[in-house]
């Protein structure tokens, strides 16, 4: 079936990209787990896009932004989803990786690959449900 609005094919759209990153991140976590920084991109990515896809189909702007915790502090203002302050804290360590990190800093952090893919999956699992809902 697809998506007939404008929104639904916005929302579908960055599903499937959102799922393409996650698939990206999944591959470097299993074949070059060192990769933590081009893991760490590809999770904060997805991340976005799950957040911006809810966004939409809240009827809510989503915002040219890569903070996940400003995302996530409109769908709670709004009252859509609500998050517990771990997931505000994973939220601000995957930010970290949309620009500056990848560029700026070459130090080790005290995560692994694993451990920003399980982050970003607990995101997938809470948000992808809310906008693929929004496509039926």
């Amino acid at each position: 079936m697809q998506p007939s609005t404008p929104e639904q094919q916005r929302v579908d759209i960055l599903i499937r990209r959102a799922d393409r990153d996650m698939q990206v991140a999944e591959l470097i976590v299993r074949s070059s787990p060192h990769l933590y920084e081009d893991a760490g991109f590809h999770c904060q990515q997805a991340v976005e896009k799950y957040l911006k896809a809810v966004l939409i189909t809240a009827g809510l702007p989503a915002p040219f932004t890569h903070s996940l915790v400003v995302l996530m502090i409109s769908l709670r203002q709004a009252g859509i989803v609500s998050f517990i302050q771990s997931e505000t804290d994973e939220a601000t360590v995957l930010t970290d990786f949309a620009v500056g990190l990848r560029y700026e800093l070459d130090d080790a952090p005290s995560f692994t690959s694993a451990d920003l893919l399980a982050m970003a999956d607990r995101f997938r699992t809470k948000l992808r449900p809310l906008a693929q809902a929004f496509l039926i």
